[in-house]
């Protein structure tokens, strides 16, 4: 009688065991799940981001994923943003028509001949210039790109897993992309506008000695008219 019982017993002890082992490797397996799951929408998003074109498009999408993914998702979206803001800004002031517009007979005679809003725009447009190549330079770098995501004390599973998909992947595109582009027009840009401020200048310590006549600028001496015709031939 007493052995059926402890027959019972051990059945039943048996029986807990295994329904929570059961029970253990069903929740295992349930948060493996779900982070494969969390993974490929990660992934997919990347993806999805991959084809915008960081010279025109924003990459602020909404977070899709869960949890530490989506610290993940949410520092490679933000980076990417700030990256294509700061780039855009840039390009718009190389595009800015003022700077074209300069060096022309139309804005010598509207603002010379001190020329103070030239003066300002110029002096403006050159930290702004550069402060925004400065930035996109220092982003472009793995240290800064890796440091994003190490601020967020994270496993280094999911460092590994933003290390993957930024530099191996889809910043390593749009990097190289904007780098080749900023090399050539940002020295073309600091080259024009010191040349225009060298031009401003000359004019404006040769005031009186020059006028606009039928939409020319016109001067007295020949020695400023060279050095004018100098600086103006460095813009090719």
């Amino acid at each position: 009688m007493n052995a059926k019982k402890s027959n019972k017993n051990r059945n039943i002890i048996i029986g807990t065991v295994v329904g929570v082992v059961l029970l253990i490797i069903g929740f295992i397996g349930y948060i493996v799940i779900g982070d494969l799951k969390q993974e490929d929408i990660l992934r997919n998003e990347i993806k999805i981001i991959s084809e915008k074109d960081v010279t025109k498009d924003r990459y602020n999408n909404p977070i899709k994923t869960k949890e530490d993914y989506a610290v993940v998702e949410k520092a490679i979206k933000e980076y990417l943003d700030d990256y294509a803001v700061t780039l855009q800004n840039v390009m718009k002031i190389i595009e800015d028509k003022t700077i074209i517009n300069m060096l022309t007979a139309d804005n010598y005679q509207k603002d010379g001949p001190d020329f103070k809003t030239s003066k300002e725009f110029l002096t403006n447009t050159k930290k702004t210039l550069s402060e925004g190549l400065t930035k996109l330079s220092n982003m472009t770098s793995t240290e800064t790109v890796m440091k994003n995501i190490e601020d967020k004390k994270l496993d280094k599973y999911y460092n590994d897993l933003y290390k993957e998909l930024m530099l191996n992947g889809i910043a390593e595109k749009d990097f190289e992309t904007a780098k080749q582009y900023l090399q050539t027009a940002g020295n073309q840009m600091n080259n024009l506008l010191n040349v225009e401020e060298q031009v401003i200048d000359l004019l404006i310590a040769n005031k009186g000695k020059w006028k606009i006549e039928n939409g020319k600028i016109v001067f007295q001496e020949t020695a400023t008219l060279n050095k004018y015709n100098e600086l103006c031939n460095k813009l090719g």
